[in-house]
């Protein structure tokens, strides 16, 4: 009689294990991958690591043909062999001590995604860092991004706004990380290429952040890389505490942040040495930036030799075909910025010398930072691609808790 009993309690601990797991699978929210057009969609949930490697393991192929590109532009462009490139970067920088300083969180969602995808971990987190390693190799490559915003009006929200325009390397896969965090539950829409943690995005909260390269300013081998600064203002929960964020971080790199919320946005320009906010119009409500200096002076010295070959100096105006296209379009919508016309202004082919929408645009995304932010997104040339609208899950159902 003993025997059955005990063959009994063996199998109704196994179902109810099973039954448990079961509960417990139903009840954990797992990541997806989506594809909306020419966009990919990927939503992540749970920790950093875990959000992460969710990210590796779905987007493995894409990120290991990136990978691969990249890899070989690097050896072309330093005559070396990657690994040698790689070691020598981290060990003439500080920007890993900074980044384990100011997020380490962000440093395990890297882990996660190596383990995810089977590339080396030093291989990925060099990603994050590819700006700086152009800059640290004298190696900036061409950039032809396009920011606009737009303050809080009484008939409009605060609207961000940009055309991204990363290397031809790097495009293939406009991607969208939708990121929810596990404790707080708030949500990130993040734009960017397979395997890099982000190039622009917006937050549920309403804060939002859009990236510009400059470089004719100064860098340094310490400061926290951009990608970093990008993920960190996206954590924060209102728009003065991102603002107090970029104004107390490190800078590597030369990088315009223009940064909004619900009420206002400004517009960083950022060098090692220099932080300075800048506004092209008298009345302060509108920016716009087109990967030129405005305001920051922080110019380094290839800069002012190469002004000099050309008989300037830093005290001429510079030219920038795009910043003039825009800069006049906004004057002939009288300063009235709504979502049309930014799409009108982000989608212009002109000037044919430098259009804003160009074959490096990658991706054009218009934040609605309100109280119930709304993305538009065009996964391609605005003004060949179609817009989607996307809200975050909040607000419009209970399908993620």
């Amino acid at each position: 009689m003993k025997k059955p009993l005990r063959v009994k309690s063996v199998e109704m601990l196994v179902m109810i294990s099973i039954m448990a797991l079961i509960i417990y699978s139903c009840g954990k929210t797992r990541s997806s991958i989506e594809r909306n057009g020419n966009l990919t969609i990927v939503h992540l949930y749970g920790t950093p690591y875990q959000r992460g490697y969710d990210y590796g393991t779905l987007l493995k192929q894409e990120i290991e043909e990136i990978v691969e590109r990249w890899k070989e532009d690097v050896e072309t462009t330093c005559q070396q062999d990657f690994v040698s490139v790689i070691q020598h970067f981290f060990n003439s920088t500080a920007f890993l001590n900074i980044a384990e300083h100011e997020f380490p969180g962000l440093l395990e969602e890297i882990k996660g995604i190596s383990r995810g995808c089977g590339i080396e971990y030093e291989t990925i987190l060099a990603l994050q860092m590819s700006e700086e390693l152009d800059a640290l190799s004298d190696d900036l490559k061409a950039t032809n991004c396009t920011s606009v915003s737009i303050d809080r009006t009484d008939s409009t929200s605060t609207f961000l706004a940009q055309n991204m325009d990363p290397p031809l390397l790097f495009h293939g896969t406009p991607l969208l990380l939708h990121m929810t965090e596990t404790e707080n539950k708030s949500e990130q829409y993040i734009f960017t290429f397979p395997g890099l943690v982000g190039l622009c995005g917006m937050n549920s909260c309403g804060v939002g952040v859009t990236c510009n390269g400059m470089s004719m300013l100064n860098h340094a081998s310490t400061g926290l890389p951009v990608s970093f600064i990008l993920r960190l203002i996206l954590e924060q929960e209102s728009e003065q505490a991102a603002y107090d964020c970029i104004e107390h971080i490190p800078i590597a790199i030369p990088q315009c942040f223009t940064i909004g919320g619900p009420q206002v946005a400004r517009c960083y320009e950022c060098s090692a040495n220099a932080k300075e906010i800048s506004y092209p119009f008298d009345n302060k409500n509108i920016t716009l930036h087109t990967n030129f200096s405005i305001t920051n002076r922080d110019f380094n010295q290839k800069f002012i030799e190469l002004l000099k070959e050309y008989g300037k100096t830093i005290d001429d105006p510079y030219f920038c075909p795009r910043f003039f296209t825009a800069y006049n379009k906004i004057i002939g919508f009288n300063y009235d910025l709504d979502l049309q016309n930014i799409k009108a202004i982000l989608s212009s082919t002109e000037s044919e010398l430098e259009p804003i929408s160009n074959e490096n645009t990658f991706g054009c995304l218009i934040m609605e930072l309100s109280a119930n932010p709304t993305l538009h997104i065009a996964p391609g040339k605005p003004d060949e691609t179609e817009f989607i609208t996307l809200k975050f899950s909040r607000f419009y159902n209970n399908r993620y808790w």
